[in-house]
């Protein structure tokens, strides 16, 4: 018995120092020799691919108060972007040593509570192009605001309000994006949430929730409802029944934005 326990515990201590040798690249957001865009809203840090990185700075700055006006954000947060020239060492910031090992080659940005880490537009890797790399930027602001409005957003608000306040519209024909998520689908939550989510497309399908509730509703309520994430008392309705109008709006009719 105690040898069961000797080895039980040998096995835990392994497991214990795998982990936080994976999680080692997380522990500083900046790498070696890094330089700074220093502007009104954001800072952008970058390593060798200056352009790219000033060209990204650029739109961010320009972009940040309005996306933090439209979340109810009146002054300046500390909001630092973090430019990697290499998809794997972004991918790494986030989820250690294993994350390039995982296949995702559409994962280019994230957000770490209010620091944006993101690809350099230089190398947008297999799935991404150059503008839509640097405009990703855009998507994690929102993320960081998100953040500081409510930590506990829902993933599927989150990411919907990402999309939509940066532009990231979906085609009109949403057919092409598969069955609508399930109301169970958008409640999505969990460690495995981003993968579990993008398999059921649910950025271009979170955008028209958004748009969705824009429509029917007013962008001061939704101000309001991604401070609180209460629908009583942001739309006067229950989740489902805010599920089964958005059902209704993608199958109904072309959506368009108002």
């Amino acid at each position: 018995m105690r040898k069961f326990f000797r080895v039980l515990i040998s096995i835990i201590l392994i497991l214990v120092l795998l982990l936080i040798i994976n999680f080692l690249p997380t522990m500083s957001l900046a790498t070696r020799k890094m330089s700074v865009f220093v502007g009104n809203w954001v800072n952008v840090y970058y390593e060798n691919e200056k352009d790219a990185a000033r060209d990204t700075f650029e739109l961010a700055d320009k972009r940040a108060g309005e996306l933090a006006t439209l979340l109810g954000i009146t002054e300046k947060q500390d909001i630092n972007i973090y430019i990697y020239d290499n998809q794997k060492t972004m991918q790494r910031k986030k989820y250690g040593f294993i994350a390039p090992l995982l296949g995702l080659d559409w994962y280019i940005g994230d957000n770490i509570g209010t620091s944006v880490i993101l690809t350099s537009p230089a190398n947008p890797g297999k799935v991404h192009d150059y503008d839509n790399n640097k405009n990703a930027v855009l998507h994690e602001i929102v993320h960081a605001y998100n953040h500081l409005i409510n930590p506990d957003m829902t993933y599927w608000v989150d990411n919907g309000l990402a999309g939509y306040l940066s532009g990231q519209k979906p085609g009109d024909d949403m057919t092409i994006y598969g069955a609508i998520p399930s109301l169970k689908q958008t409640q999505v939550k969990g460690i495995l949430a981003p993968i579990t989510f993008a398999n059921f497309n649910g950025y271009p399908f979170s955008y028209t929730y958004i748009e969705y509730l824009n429509y029917t509703y007013s962008w001061d309520r939704i101000q309001k409802f991604a401070r609180t994430g209460d629908f009583e008392t942001s739309f006067a309705a229950s989740e489902q029944e805010i599920y089964n109008g958005w059902h209704h709006f993608l199958i109904s009719s072309p959506h368009q934005d108002q």
